[in-house]
């Protein structure tokens, strides 16, 4: 029972962090005063960092619970 509960407290500090991951790579991409920090393959990469926390997180509780049901 407490993996279960490990597993929704990483994944609700996970959800919880995106907003900030999400800003952060904005802020990285656009920069101040209206120059552009990243440009081109860069600026994509960076723009892709969301995307792959989210799928970390889902990774993590779908093998956590994989480990958890063959217990």
């Amino acid at each position: 029972m407490s993996g279960i509960i490990a597993l929704l407290l990483i994944l609700v500090v996970g959800l919880a962090l995106t907003p900030t991951i999400v800003e952060l790579v904005t802020t990285a991409v656009a920069g101040g005063q209206g120059v552009d920090n990243l440009t081109g393959a860069a600026a994509a990469i960076c723009n892709l960092v969301p995307l792959f926390w989210i799928l970390l997180m889902i990774g993590v509780v779908l093998a956590g619970v994989i480990v958890w049901l063959r217990k």
